[in-house]
């Protein structure tokens, strides 16, 4: 009775990896020299992972039944929604205190 059905560990892998992503992120900031560098570096690893994402859901929109293509849409569009957010956080909040931070510098000199 206390076995954990299989999906949850399915989960409980995916909360792991979403802690080691965050602290992993974390430790490459405090690493950095600059802002700008960060920025860089996000912007690259966005990209790759959205590569990733998009070679994985063409394989599953090649395979998938279609009884199950409106829940593989539906993930799409969270993970698209999800990106756009993200993209307009990096373009508006982010790069604008980049901007900030390169004027006080100059400012300052």
């Amino acid at each position: 009775m206390n076995d954990m059905p299989h999906f949850a560990e399915h989960l409980k892998t995916l909360a792991h990896h979403y802690r080691e992503t965050y602290l992993t992120l974390e430790s490459r900031y405090e690493q950095m020299q600059s802002p700008e560098e960060f920025l860089l570096e996000l912007k690259q690893r966005e990209a790759a992972l959205i590569d990733r994402f998009r070679l994985v859901q063409q394989k599953f929109f090649a395979v998938i039944n279609e009884g199950e293509v409106d829940k593989l849409l539906e993930l799409s569009r969270i993970f698209d929604e999800i990106r756009v957010i993200n993209q307009f956080i990096i373009q508006t909040v982010v790069e604008a205190d980049v901007g900030q931070t390169d004027q006080g510098e100059k400012t300052e000199k």
